[in-house]
């Protein structure tokens, strides 16, 4: 497994544990606890985007525009919770977020770690042109 997929992995892992610590901090601490998310969650979105890159992921765009989803409404959160509203940010940095991450995990990290496999492996050539399927409907 390359680097990046385990800087990945470990970043992951901080971003369960920044969310459990949301879901326990006494309500006063939860604007220093949901920043703590963003910045978490932030660098995992750009750990993943260096590797996209890198490795020329076909999906990227698709896969990018998700994260930029995720990040919006975490952001309208993040402004509920310094306005005093600890529960939005707990239901949005906790349930929605986690269900999102699992899903996402499931299925987009799979084609990228596939993807990279692959490319390490040597069967695919990530700097050769991806081609694409056409259907003739003649």
């Amino acid at each position: 497994m390359c680097i990046q997929l385990s800087q990945i992995s470990e970043a992951e892992q901080s971003l369960h544990d920044r969310v459990d610590r949301l879901q326990q901090c006494h309500d006063i601490n939860v604007p220093d606890a949901y920043h703590a998310l963003m910045q978490t969650i932030e660098y995992l979105f750009w750990l993943e985007q260096e590797l996209m890159e890198a490795y020329d992921f076909p999906s990227r765009q698709s896969h990018l525009e998700q994260h930029a989803r995720v990040l919006r409404g975490l952001h309208c959160a993040h402004g509920a919770v310094l306005r005093g509203d600890a529960a939005h940010g707990r239901h949005a940095g906790g349930k929605l977020l986690l269900d999102w991450l699992a899903l996402h995990r499931d299925t987009m990290h799979a084609v990228l770690s596939v993807w990279v496999s692959y490319c390490d492996a040597g069967l695919l050539d990530h700097r050769a042109p991806v081609q694409r399927l056409t259907i003739n409907a003649h």
